[in-house]
């Protein structure tokens, strides 16, 4: 989870118009909530979520590649 974080700020400091947006909620579905934005208009590009308790190491790799297609700028701004 470290380096989803990490992937995140290295995208807001790379990217001019995009950004992520990391949200984590508690409860009984343990829910993990990823988002790539738009800093114009706060508009949504990506989106992941996933149940953290039901998660597997593929669903982990997903994000991680997501990230690295944003940062690296496979995926324009």
């Amino acid at each position: 989870m470290l380096k989803v974080f990490k992937l995140a700020d290295k995208l807001n400091t790379k990217q001019s118009k995009i950004y992520a947006e990391i949200n984590y909620t508690a409860n009984d579905y343990q829910k993990l909530e990823i988002y790539i934005r738009r800093k114009k208009d706060f508009s949504y590009i990506e989106k992941c979520e996933i149940c953290i308790r039901d998660s597997s190491e593929v669903e982990w790799d997903k994000i991680i590649t997501l990230f690295e297609t944003f940062v690296g700028g496979v995926k324009n701004e």
